[in-house]
Parts: structure tokens; C-alpha cells; sequence
């Protein structure tokens, strides 16, 4: 994503997006508290364990998040992310490719934990228990990350989606 060229109310619409996504106890602060409960979340949706391997790459993955966006985003430093700080900085994540850094081993651990049947590919139906986009149509949500329309998404398929989402492009 670095050399993106989007205009500044469509990140401004991602940005605000992504928040309230992060934003898992609403309360208009993202916190560290916030990324363990999406991480917790995810391994809920997918029946993974928290104390297994790959739920400890999950959990891991999104505190790792949190860790590099307190540092880039958290201007004041007060251990929160307010929503302005995020959307204000949104921009310079996806240019310098650090949303990228922070998006890649997300992407890569839960793609991990919703391939149950472990063959490397994303069926309809573990997909269906991953995804939570509210208001998404997941056959067509489905049918877009499926690029090569085998009737499932790899994991290649599968990080382009999720990075298409948190900057506007699907």
C-alpha cells in the first residue's frame, strides 16, 4: 500500500471506520485492552484456544498492533488512542507501509486460526465464521476476496481483502 494516492476524506472515511472497528468496548479510545478483546474475539469466532499455539500467535499478533500504533499514534501519550489521533495519522500508516507491518501478521494468524480444516485455503463456510462485518453480504464479500474464483481464498486472496477494507479499496 505504500504509494497510495487516496484523497484526504477517503482515508479520513477509512480511518473513522477502522476506529470504531478497533474501538472494541466502544467507548471512543482505542487502549491495549481494546486489541486483546478483537484478538479474543477472533478466537471465539473460530473455536481456537487461547493457550494453543496459533491462539497465541493471534493474541500476540494484535498487541504487537497495539504496540506500534501507541507509538505512531498516540501523540499525547497517555496510553490511549483518541479517535482524532487515529484518523490524523491514518494516512502517514499506509504511506510509510507501517500499516502494512501491523496488517501482515494479523492477517497471517487469523488466516491461520479460520483455516480449520488446515489445507491452506479459506472455504465459504470458515470464512462465514470468521467474518463480522456488519452489513457485509458475505457470498458477495466471499465471491470478491475469492480473486481466482476457485471457491476458496488463500491466504494471498485473503490479505488483499483485509487491506482493501481498512483503506477504502473494497
Amino acid at each position: 500500500m505504500i504509494g497510495v494516492v487516496m484523497s484526504q476524506p477517503s482515508f479520513r472515511a477509512s480511518a473513522e471506520r477502522n476506529f470504531t472497528d478497533l474501538d472494541a468496548d466502544g467507548d471512543g479510545l482505542l487502549t491495549r485492552h481494546d486489541y486483546l478483546a478483537l484478538a479474543q474475539r477472533r478466537l471465539q469466532q473460530t473455536g481456537v484456544r487461547p493457550d494453543s499455539p496459533d491462539g497465541e500467535a493471534v493474541v500476540e499478533a494484535f498487541l504487537n498492533a497495539w504496540d506500534t500504533h501507541a507509538r505512531a499514534l498516540d501523540t499525547d501519550s497517555d496510553g490511549e488512542i483518541s479517535k482524532e489521533e487515529y484518523v490524523r495519522s491514518f494516512e502517514m500508516l499506509v504511506r510509510t507501509g507501517t500499516l502494512e507491518a501491523v496488517l501482515t501478521p494479523i492477517s497471517r494468524a487469523t488466516f491461520t486460526v479460520a483455516d480449520r480444516d488446515g489445507d491452506g485455503r479459506i472455504s465459504a463456510e470458515e470464512f462465514r465464521a470468521l467474518w463480522t462485518h456488519p452489513g457485509t453480504d458475505l457470498s458477495a464479500a466471499f465471491d470478491r476476496a475469492d480473486a481466482d474464483g476457485d471457491g476458496r481464498i488463500s491466504f494471498e486472496e485473503f490479505a488483499r481483502a483485509r487491506r482493501g477494507l481498512l483503506v477504502g479499496e473494497a
